[in-house]
């Protein structure tokens, strides 16, 4: 029994004791007493989805009634019970918001929801097309943090897909990309694993391990992400077509096209990673939670932000566009090694000789990486607050750091205020 069920409901899951005395033409239009029906919205498998108005708020909710035909089925019952009482534990602003439960007599079970409007992330895509990679990465984000929240609550989603994901319309903008995640209905409590006999799920968006039987987990909403991050980058997800068994073998026995190759053009290597990490077949090779992948997405969308702020700058004239690639040249030919950091450690540029230092075999390796997942954190254990003193305060800092106690080898370490697309410190090492 999970911590779920051995909770006493709350009366957010109660029908009202005494409802108001209603008419019958009003029971055929009022749910629960108090849920004016405006109009259907939409349908699935296990209900369908209507507008409503809170008729002592006024205010209009989405309320999703279970089908009559499902009425007498126990197994149908305990789902969406279930999908009730999780959703009512995640607080999280990229998650819809479940406000009441209940069963009426006339109706039968029902959910009651923030009401939003807005279009899934699906349409938009099929609307759209591919994606800009910065506005992909901005959902793939928002939608790790939702899981995070989710996962931290012991909640896993199970059936993550861009049709479960709503593009909110903005009074300001068509095509705002703040979403939220929908539809809890075969959400699960995590396990310590075991298997199952049921599959349950969309098979474009299906983890190897739970087609061979195993139970939900956290990775397998992380792998869902990775097939929705795909899908916005290149128009469709990886594996797309033909019957649901064939399906689900790709899903077990392919590796997807790259995306740039689908895309038609080549992204950034680690974009590339990141995606490749998430979609691993094993799921010990993926990413160990959604916040881990998160970290990796708000890195690379702070770097991609840099270069896209620099990209459209006005070139004033030639020979100051001549003078910036000198000064590129130059950095990265610099033999001190040389990094620009965000407060938060985010690697915005660095040269060859930084690369090397911290062991990565190419410059694009390390920019867009945390500084603090680098040898340097392990030499200088006050770098975190070493950075948060020069961004903010503009205090100039040196440290001397013993790389080898054996053989007395330091380094010096400067850390000074900067700005523009360097980000907020540089970072210089020289001989001590």
């Amino acid at each position: 029994m999970s911590q779920f069920d051995e909770e006493e409901p709350s009366g957010v899951f109660d029908t009202p004791s005494e409802p108001e005395a209603l008419t019958p033409e009003e029971r055929a239009r009022v749910v629960a007493g108090r849920y004016e029906i405006l109009e259907h919205l939409g349908s699935g498998g296990m209900g369908q989805v209507l507008r409503v108005r809170h008729r002592r708020l006024g205010r209009a909710f989405a309320l999703k009634l279970m089908h009559a035909e499902l009425s007498t089925d126990a197994e149908a019952q305990q789902l969406f019970q279930r999908e009730a009482r999780l959703a009512s534990h995640l607080s999280h602003p990229n998650i819809v918001e479940m406000i009441d439960f209940g069963n009426d007599p006339d109706w039968g079970w029902f959910i009651v929801m923030e009401y939003l409007e807005g279009e899934p992330l699906s349409k938009r895509i099929e609307k759209l097309g591919k994606l800009p990679i910065a506005a992909a990465c901005l959902v793939a984000g928002q939608l790790a943090d939702a899981l995070a929240h989710s996962h931290g609550k012991n909640v896993v989603h199970a059936d993550l897909k861009s049709e479960n994901v709503l593009c909110l319309t903005s009074p300001d903008e068509d095509d705002a990309w703040d979403v939220k995640l929908l539809d809890f209905g075969t959400a699960h409590v995590a396990t310590a694993g075991g298997s199952t006999d049921r599959i349950t799920g969309t098979p474009e968006y299906l983890a190897p391990e739970r087609i061979t039987g195993g139970t939900p987990q956290a990775s397998g909403d992380v792998y869902a992400l990775g097939i929705i991050l795909y899908e916005m980058l290149c128009g469709v997800t990886p594996f797309a077509g033909g019957d649901p068994t064939s399906l689900l073998h790709r899903q077990l026995t392919e590796s997807p096209e790259p995306a740039g190759a689908r895309r038609g053009e080549v992204l950034d290597e680690r974009l590339d990673a990141i995606l490749d990490k998430a979609l691993a077949k094993d799921p010990a090779q993926r990413y160990p939670s959604a916040q881990a992948m998160l970290d990796d997405l708000r890195a690379y969308s702070s770097v991609l932000g840099v270069r896209q702020r620099a990209g459209t700058l006005p070139a004033l004239v030639s020979s100051a566009n001549a003078r910036a690639d000198a000064a590129a040249a130059a950095f990265d030919a610099l033999r001190l090694p040389a990094a620009g950091l965000q407060r938060d450690g985010t690697i915005v540029i660095a040269n060859r000789a930084f690369a090397s230092f911290v062991g990565a075999d190419a410059v694009a390796s390390v920019e867009g990486r945390n500084i603090h997942r680098t040898v340097l954190a392990q030499l200088n254990p006050d770098l975190y607050d070493d950075l948060r003193l020069v961004a903010l305060n503009g205090k100039i800092i040196r440290r001397h750091l013993t790389l080898n106690r054996a053989k007395a080898t330091h380094v010096r370490l400067i850390l000074s205020p900067t700005s523009g697309d360097c980000g907020h410190c540089m970072l210089i090492l020289h001989s001590a």
